[in-house]
């Protein structure tokens, strides 16, 4: 059993006894609703502060105190702005103290990714298979890199929640000149690898979050990919490689 499973298994047991004790009147002015709530998202606090996760400590105290605004008397503070505070808390740190990191050529993949070892940037999976014409790729409360692998690629379904995500489409050939990528993304950062030969058009719906792009380059008689998709309080870039 992995460490990980231990420590959330132990804190849903503990979140069940507090439901329990709550109920039976040994502990008042707070409900079940926030009990649960607040242990996954103190678990969610702990987790993040030992990878610096910025945005997975300073969010969920965000919903802390959105929770138990009117016990301590902050309802001034809720909802919008200690959410913006915590986003912008977030930026701020993650630029204050960004890890520097080494980019290696990988020869299994043929393509380039960023390695992170020692306590720096960590990711729980690594897929690497073949794939279908359309594929699914979802991350809760963790972290994955994606390649994929099809020379029929048609739709994308990239789900990410409370973690982070790469998602290489190098590797990846348009046979019926469109494709589509659909994102899903909340509390998350996610990277979209995608050629450079391909055109993308955007149409996703962003709430207090971004998506931005890194070395765009228009290509004609190419591929159109469609990126459609909601993007909540978390971050989208797109690297044409």
């Amino acid at each position: 059993m992995k460490r990980k499973d231990i420590y959330w298994g132990l804190l849903f047991l503990i979140g069940a006894i507090l439901i329990i004790v709550s109920q039976l009147g040994f502990v008042t002015g707070v409900g079940f609703f926030g009990i649960a709530a607040s242990v996954i998202l103190a678990g969610i606090m702990i987790d993040s502060l030992i990878h610096l996760n910025f945005g997975g400590i300073l969010f969920p105290a965000a919903f802390i105190c959105i929770i138990f605004a009117e016990e301590w008397n902050i309802t001034n503070l809720t909802p919008w702005p200690v959410l913006l505070t915590a986003l912008l808390g977030s930026i701020g740190l993650s630029i204050l103290f960004r890890k520097p990191g080494k980019w290696h050529h990988n020869t299994c993949n043929q393509g380039w990714e960023q390695e992170w070892n020692h306590g720096k940037e960590h990711f729980d999976t690594i897929i690497n298979e073949p794939d279908g014409n359309v594929v699914d790729c979802s991350v809760s409360f963790g972290s994955s890199i994606k390649y994929i692998n099809t020379d029929q690629f048609e739709r994308a379904n990239i789900n990410c929640s409370f973690g982070a995500m790469k998602v290489y489409f190098d590797h990846a050939a348009i046979q019926n000149e469109q494709a589509v990528i659909w994102m899903d993304v909340s509390f998350s950062g996610v990277e979209l690898y995608i050629p450079k030969t391909w055109n993308t058009v955007l149409q996703v719906n962003t709430s207090l979050g971004g998506l931005s792009e890194k070395n765009r380059k228009e290509a004609s008689n190419s591929p159109t990919v469609i990126i459609k998709g909601n993007i909540k309080f978390a971050g989208v870039e797109i690297i044409y490689v």
